[in-house]
């Protein structure tokens, strides 16, 4: 995936991010199940507006340290408003890390990891790690979320096929093969349900037309682009909430 078309996609979604809820939940689960201890040396990867940058701080309390690192600057600018005197925030591609060295005690990434080239990243954050040091990231299962499981169905049924950003990691088999690939021992995946608001197709539409996952909508004409918002939009159900299914995954460097 082209850095700077998510860099882009990111920016443009700054302003809005964390409005939604679920977001700040999401990242909140993440760090509640990785049993980091106080004083730590935490990097959140793609943090964004700094979610899981934020309740890490909460567990690494006073006398540890946290660093976002993201490469969009919109969600920096966001993220530094909210940020405690432990956690800064660096403009960085999270599999580049020239400025670290085996210093980290973990390495998290909260739901970034479909926007990440995953084998190249996590040899990055085991580098940057200290020996023995935990990574661990978040996952929609395969499928999931619905709305984009629809809006992908919406595409085919105008001969378009769009590839699930979620299948690389989309099953715990998968997402411990990962860890496995980047010399990690695993030590646990949790599979777990999130809740999410009912989509507005609107703010749908704009959300995955625009996805850096979804190139080939380029190849659509403009009538046939109009045909698929519509088909779209009309497919959605209406519904209070959607249970989407989640995964949390684990993994250590070895000593």
């Amino acid at each position: 995936m082209d850095p700077e078309t998510t860099r882009a996609y990111f920016d443009e979604r700054a302003d809005h991010y964390e409005n939604a809820e679920w977001h700040v939940r999401y990242a909140k689960r993440l760090v509640e199940l990785a049993d980091m201890a106080p004083g730590w040396h935490v990097l959140d990867a793609a943090t964004g507006t700094g979610l899981a940058a934020r309740a890490a701080a909460t567990v690494v309390g006073p006398t540890g340290r946290v660093i976002g690192a993201d490469i969009s600057p919109g969600m920096l600018t966001q993220a530094v408003r909210h940020a405690p005197a432990t956690v800064s925030y660096i403009q960085s591609d999270v599999t580049d890390l020239n400025e670290f060295d085996a210093e980290f005690d973990a390495v998290i990434c909260a739901s970034g990891m479909l926007y990440l080239p995953v084998d190249q990243a996590l040899r990055e954050w085991r580098r940057v790690l200290k020996p023995g040091g935990l990574v661990g990231f978040s996952t929609m299962r395969e499928g999931e979320p619905s709305t984009a499981r629809i809006f992908r169905a919406c595409a085919a049924d105008l001969g378009l096929s769009l590839t699930d950003p979620m299948a690389a990691l989309g099953t715990e088999d998968r997402s411990e093969a990962a860890l496995t690939r980047a010399d990690f021992t695993p030590t646990h995946t949790i599979a777990d349900t999130l809740t999410l608001p009912a989509s507005d197709p609107s703010h749908a539409w704009r959300v995955l037309s625009t996805s850096p996952h979804y190139p080939e909508l380029q190849t659509l004409s403009p009538t046939d682009l109009i045909t698929l918002e519509t088909h779209f939009k009309t497919t959605l159900p209406s519904t209070a909430s959607i249970t989407t299914q989640v995964i949390y995954a684990y993994g250590r460097k070895q000593e």
